[in-house]
C-alpha cells in the first residue's frame, strides 16, 4: 500500500504548544501608565549613576563614591555662575536638538550637525576678523548672525538636494560634510594665521552684547528659537507636510505634497538653526574657532537628546538638561580628583554607562519581557514588584500603624490652634470696630419675611390702571374709518 505523505498532520496539543514556548520572550507594551514609565526611567538613572561611580571607585581606589556623587551636583549647581553656565550649555544642546527634530520627523537622518555648526562659526569668525575695527560692533554682530545662518543652511541644503533628486544616502553624505567643514576651518586658520597652530586668536570686535551676564542673552535667544520652532511644527502647514513625508513619500505624493521641496526646505531650516548655534558659540562664548572643539560634539550628543524625547521639543528640554548635568558633573568629578584621574577616559566610561542604562530604560518602557513558568506568562516587572512588596510590605504596614495615629494627633492639635487664632482674630476685629465706632452693615431680611411685611390692600391700591387691549383699540380704529 502506498503511503500518502501529503496527508494532513494532526494539530499539536495544548501541552505540546506550552512546551514549545520559550522561557523568556519580548512583547510590545501598550498599557504602561505615565507614572510607571517615569519611575522606570528615574530608577535606571539612579542605578546607572551608582554603577558608574562604582566603576570609578574600582579604577581609582582612593576616590570616595559618595563625595563623587555630591560633585555631580556641584558641577552643575555649585554656584550662580555654574548654574548659568549649565543653563547655557543646555540651551545650546537644545538648539542643536531643535535643528535635528524637523529632519528626523521627516525620516532624514541628519548626522551633519557638527559640520553645520562649524560652517556658521567659521563665517562668523571670518567676519569678526576682517570687519573688526572698521565698523561698529553691533553692525558686525548683525552681519555675522545673518551670514552664519545662511552658511549653515547651505551646508545642510547640499545633501538635501542630492537626496531629493538622486536618492543618495543622507547619513553618509551629512557625515562626510562634517569632515569637509573641519578641513575648511583648518585651511582658513593656516592661511590667515600661519603663526598659530590650530586656533584663531580671541577676537575683541563683533562680540555678542552682555545682558546682566554673558550667558543670559544666549539662553534667551535659544528660548525664542524654541518657541518659534514649536509653533512652526505644531500649527503651520509646513510642519504638517514634513510629518506626512516622514510617514510615507507615496502618501505625500498622493495628497499633492511636493516631497522634494519639503526635503530641501526642511534641511535648510535644520542647517540654519545649527548655523545660528555656531554663531552663538563663536560670537558669544569662544570668540574664536577650532576644528576640534568649537562644535563640542553636540551634533551627535543632540541625537541622543531628541531620541530620548521621542522627537518632542518640550521633552527635549529635560533630556538636554539631563545630558548636560551628567557632562558637567563628571567634569567636576575629574577636576576634584585630578591627582588620580589624569585624563577623561574614566569619566567617559562612566558617562557611557549612564547613557547605556538610559537607553535600556527606554527599551523596557516600550517592550516587556515575559517569563514563562509552567505555561503561565508573567511580566518581569510584576515579578520584581511582588518581590519588593514581600520585602517592604511589613515595613510599610509598620510605618502605617505608627504614622496614622501621629497624623491624627497633629490634625487635632492644628485644628485646635486654628480655632484659637480664629477667636483671637474675631475679638481683635470687634475691639477695633468699637474703638473707631464702625457700625456693622444692617443685615438683609430674607425674601420671605420681606414679602410678608407688605400689605396686600396697599399693593392692590397701588396697581396702575390696565391699558386698553389691542383688540379694543383696533375696533375703535375701524369705527373711525367707517365714519370717515
Amino acid at each position: 500500500m502506498i503511503k500518502n505523505n501529503n496527508a494532513a498532520k494532526p494539530l499539536p496539543t495544548e501541552k505540546a504548544k506550552k512546551e514549545k514556548k520559550k522561557l523568556f520572550h519580548v512583547e510590545k507594551r501598550f498599557n504602561m501608565a505615565l507614572w510607571q514609565s517615569v519611575l522606570v526611567r528615574f530608577g535606571f538613572i539612579l542605578v546607572a549613576v551608582f554603577f558608574g561611580l562604582l566603576v570609578l571607585t574600582m579604577a581609582y581606589s582612593k576616590i570616595n563614591p559618595f563625595v563623587s556623587f555630591g560633585n555631580l551636583f556641584i558641577g552643575a549647581f555649585g554656584s550662580l555662575d555654574k548654574f548659568l553656565e549649565f543653563l547655557r550649555d543646555s540651551a545650546l544642546l537644545l538648539g542643536v536638538g531643535l535643528a535635528l527634530i524637523p529632519a528626523f520627523k521627516m525620516k532624514f537622518w541628519n548626522l551633519g550637525g557638527n559640520g553645520q555648526i562649524l560652517a556658521g562659526a567659521l563665517v562668523c569668525v571670518m567676519l569678526m576678523v576682517e570687519l573688526g575695527g572698521t565698523m561698529p560692533d553691533f553692525v558686525i554682530v548683525i552681519i555675522s548672525l545673518v551670514a552664519a545662518i545662511i552658511a549653515g543652511a547651505i551646508w545642510a541644503a547640499i545633501p538635501a538636494i542630492f537626496k531629493a533628486f538622486f536618492n543618495t544616502n543622507e547619513s553618509l553624505f551629512t557625515l562626510m560634510m562634517n569632515y569637509i567643514a573641519a578641513g575648511l576651518v583648518g585651511i582658513y586658520i593656516y592661511w590667515r594665521f600661519p603663526d598659530e597652530s590650530s586656533i584663531v586668536p580671541a577676537q575683541t570686535h563683533g562680540r555678542l552684547p552682555i545682558l546682566f551676564n554673558s550667558n543670559v542673552l544666549i539662553i534667551l535667544l535659544v528660548a525664542t528659537t524654541f518657541v518659534g520652532l514649536f509653533l512652526y511644527l505644531k500649527y503651520s502647514k509646513h510642519g504638517y507636510e514634513l510629518s506626512v513625508v516622514g510617514e510615507s513619500i507615496n502618501t505625500a505624493r498622493y495628497v499633492g505634497i511636493n516631497s522634494k521641496k519639503v526635503i530641501i526646505r526642511t534641511l535648510i531650516l535644520s542647517g540654519a538653526i545649527c548655523g545660528f548655534v555656531g554663531f552663538l558659540i563663536a560670537s558669544g562664548i569662544d570668540f574664536s574657532i577650532t576644528k576640534e572643539t568649537t562644535h563640542r560634539g553636540m551634533g551627535f550628543t543632540a541625537i541622543m537628546a531628541v531620541w530620548l524625547a521621542k522627537f518632542n521639543p518640550i521633552i527635549s528640554i529635560g533630556t538636554a538638561m539631563f545630558i548636560t548635568f551628567i557632562t558637567k558633573g563628571m567634569s567636576q568629578v575629574q577636576m576634584s580628583n585630578s591627582r588620580y584621574i589624569t585624563d577623561d577616559s574614566a569619566t567617559n566610561i562612566v558617562m557611557g554607562l549612564i547613557f547605556l542604562f538610559v537607553i535600556a530604560s527606554e527599551f523596557l518602557v516600550e517592550y516587556k519581557i515575559m517569563y514563562n513558568k509552567n505555561g503561565k506568562e508573567t511580566d518581569i516587572f510584576e515579578i520584581i514588584g511582588n518581590f519588593f512588596k514581600k520585602v517592604f510590605g511589613p515595613v510599610g504596614r509598620f510605618l502605617k500603624k505608627v504614622f496614622v495615629p501621629v497624623g491624627r494627633f497633629f490634625k487635632k492639635v492644628f485644628t485646635a490652634v486654628g480655632r484659637f487664632f480664629k477667636k483671637v482674630f474675631v475679638a481683635v476685629v470687634r475691639f477695633f470696630k468699637k474703638l473707631f465706632r464702625i457700625k456693622d452693615k444692617p443685615e438683609k431680611k430674607p425674601v420671605k419675611d420681606a414679602i410678608d411685611s407688605f400689605d396686600e390692600d396697599s399693593i392692590e391700591d397701588s396697581e396702575p390702571e390696565k391699558s386698553p387691549s389691542k383688540k379694543a383699540t383696533s375696533g375703535k380704529k375701524k369705527s373711525q374709518k367707517e365714519g370717515k
